[in-house]
């Protein structure tokens, strides 16, 4: 009953989301920011899972938001994605995308190669359990196989004038901070890390609450710091999980994270309300 609840919340609030993007026109907000060589209307953004196949998209820049990513999707669910539905709005547009473990090289190279024209930035999810196999120790020579393989697609498909990002999405727990990957991706030369600072699904109300605790909060900027050092510019740094109010979001901005985004306030406190995590949220 709980998971029935949820769902019919997630859609009721995605479908206000679509509705309010299309009766207002985008804010203009003066705090943009260029990450991965991407132009953002603001810092803020939706994270994957609420706007799964699309359907709110770039129109998402109506609501205030820099950006949108949809998904995550299989890189073999590519097919169903509407190059026309996903062109109309403002907001930049990411593509997560999920590693399975199982996947061949033929089919990540063919997934990357339909998602490539449709998004700004594309991600690879690391944190779907699809793909946590390619996490386990035994399985980390494979893994490397799969990301240098897709750093080798992602250069091929941007030698044209296009140049598409490519981000990796990894879990970042109290005492699991992913250092060797980071590590393992500023080798591969990446573009960006995305961490999630939650345990994931479900979003339910009450890990909603348990965000805020100041402890937590810290904790997570704590992690976003310390991601900083290691980065050093070399690799964009976005975070995700927990972010509900502007004192979240500026101080996820002032650990170093140049990209935040939002998933379970907009099932909690609706879609159009990110004006005031912007507007509350602009640096002293």
């Amino acid at each position: 009953m709980a998971d029935a609840t949820q769902r019919i919340g997630h859609r009721l609030a995605l479908q206000l989301a679509c509705l309010a993007a299309r009766c207002l026109t985008a804010p203009a907000f003066e705090r943009r920011v260029e990450v991965m060589g991407l132009h953002f209307a603001a810092p803020l953004g939706i994270a994957a899972g609420f706007d799964r196949f699309g359907r709110l998209a770039r129109q998402a820049g109506a609501l205030g938001f820099g950006f949108n990513e949809i998904g995550s999707i299989d890189l073999a669910a590519t097919t169903r994605l509407s190059a026309r539905a996903l062109t109309s709005g403002t907001a930049r547009l990411g593509i997560n995308l999920s590693l399975d473990s199982d996947i061949t090289l033929t089919a990540l190279r063919a997934g990357l190669a339909r998602a490539w024209p449709l998004a700004d930035y594309l991600t690879l999810n690391l944190i779907d359990p699809r793909g946590a196999a390619l996490l386990g120790i035994e399985q980390r020579a494979r893994l490397r196989l799969l990301l240098a393989a897709a750093r080798i697609e992602q250069q091929r498909l941007n030698r044209c004038e296009r140049r598409v990002p490519l981000v990796v999405k990894l879990r970042c727990l109290p005492d699991e901070v992913p250092l060797e990957l980071t590590e393992l991706l500023l080798e591969l030369g990446y573009d960006g890390l995305l961490v999630a600072h939650d345990p994931g699904p479900p979003a339910t109300c009450q890990r909603y609450h348990a965000w805020q605790n100041e402890v937590r909060q810290a904790q997570a900027c704590a992690q976003v710091e310390q991601l900083r050092r290691l980065c050093a510019g070399q690799m964009a740094l976005m975070s995700v999980g927990g972010i509900q109010t502007a004192a979240h979001l500026q101080a996820r901005l002032a650990a170093g994270a140049e990209l935040v985004q939002v998933h379970s306030v907009l099932l909690h406190d609706w879609p159009w309300n990110v004006q005031r995590l912007l507007d509350g949220g602009k640096p002293a």
